[in-house]
């Protein structure tokens, strides 16, 4: 062999050896992303769940919400905003809205609260969710922006 035919080869499986990896790696993560979704907490509603700056992985439902899930939704009144709040109802349920009403969650809908409820606009403000409008349910705070919270990274969300 001639040096430059050799040389060819020779970067051909450089590049390769680069490529190959590079695709499976992007491949994977563009796979990832269909079935999580990071977001960030941006208010402090679901204290002490969750806090201002955690960032929490949140998966699509493959079933019924339950009662006492965190989910991830679009908010009713601004489908351009997503909020997470605590499901409190199921369809069917008798919910205590505040103010002495009785709300009655409709079949396709769900009552929805923050953990901190001095602080959370929620059902009580808007009525129950349409079901459509649910992203998915927190799983785990993967990690938070605020300063000494180790103890919070990796944390199932109950």
């Amino acid at each position: 062999m001639t040096a430059a035919p050799l040389a060819f080869e020779i970067s051909v499986k450089a590049l390769r050896l680069i490529l190959i990896p590079l695709a499976i790696a992007l491949a994977l993560a563009f796979a990832a992303r269909t079935v999580v979704r990071i977001y960030a907490i941006p208010s402090a509603s679901m204290e002490p769940t969750l806090r201002v700056g955690d960032h929490i992985v949140v998966t699509p439902y493959h079933g019924a919400p339950q009662r006492g899930d965190v989910i991830v939704f679009r908010a009713p009144v601004s489908s351009d905003e997503l909020m997470v709040k605590r499901i409190a109802g199921t369809p069917g349920d008798a919910v205590q809205a505040g103010a002495g009403r009785v709300v009655v969650v409709p079949a396709g809908c769900y009552f929805v609260v923050g953990d901190n409820r001095q602080d959370s606009f929620d059902s009580r403000n808007w009525g129950p969710l349409p079901r459509n409008l649910i992203v998915g349910r927190a799983r785990l705070v993967l990690w938070s922006s605020v300063a000494a919270t180790h103890d919070r990274l990796f944390r199932p969300i109950r």
